[in-house]
């Protein structure tokens, strides 16, 4: 089952993922479901939000009976995205995220041998289209800010044109909209 799931629907646990069925034990499991489309969770520090990221990551894999995963699902292709300062980047696409690089590097066979923050974002991101996934998985503190939202006082300063990076929040949009994958951000 997909991020479509709706509230209050019963569920039956095991396998990979969840059928509206019977709940585990025989009674009704309830809960939120997370519909396709972009989510936003938002709160306070120390509220869960990466807690509850962190288990929509592991809701991908099978579920054991007693583990603590049993009312957690996920659909099986979901990507955590982060960026990973130093990481090896070969061959991607990303282009649509990063483009007029000092002295004309190419953008669309984007390589690198220690890629920044926000390259190495953009190159997960690419990379988790690539292979078909249909949601994306966000958490603010493991994303490079700049590559996440330009705010008004950079604008201001660094007119658009000149800016080699387009905003993720500029394409999340999009990336639902035309591509039909979900993202769930966590800030």
């Amino acid at each position: 089952m997909k991020m479509g799931m709706k509230m209050g629907m019963k569920m039956k646990m095991g396998g990979r993922g969840a059928t509206p069925e019977a709940g585990m034990g025989g009674g009704a499991v309830r809960g939120m479901g997370i519909r396709r489309g972009v989510t936003l969770i938002v709160g306070g520090g120390y509220h869960g939000k990466s807690t509850l990221l962190e288990a929509l990551e592991k809701g991908v894999y099978p579920h054991v009976p007693g583990d603590g995963r049993e009312y957690v699902v996920c659909c099986g292709d979901a990507f955590k995205i982060r960026a990973e300062d130093g990481r090896r980047v070969e061959n991607v696409n990303v282009s649509p995220f990063i483009s007029n690089l000092p002295q004309g590097k190419d953008t669309t066979t984007f390589c690198s041998l220690d890629a920044s923050g926000s390259t190495s974002q953009a190159a997960n991101i690419m990379e988790a289209l690539e292979v078909g996934s249909t949601c994306l998985l966000l958490d603010e503190d493991t994303c490079a800010t700049n590559f996440m939202v330009r705010d008004a006082r950079m604008q201001a300063l660094v007119n658009k044109d000149s800016e080699p990076i387009t905003p993720f929040i500029d394409r999340v949009r999009e990336i639902h909209d035309e591509l039909g994958v979900s993202t769930v951000l966590v800030i």
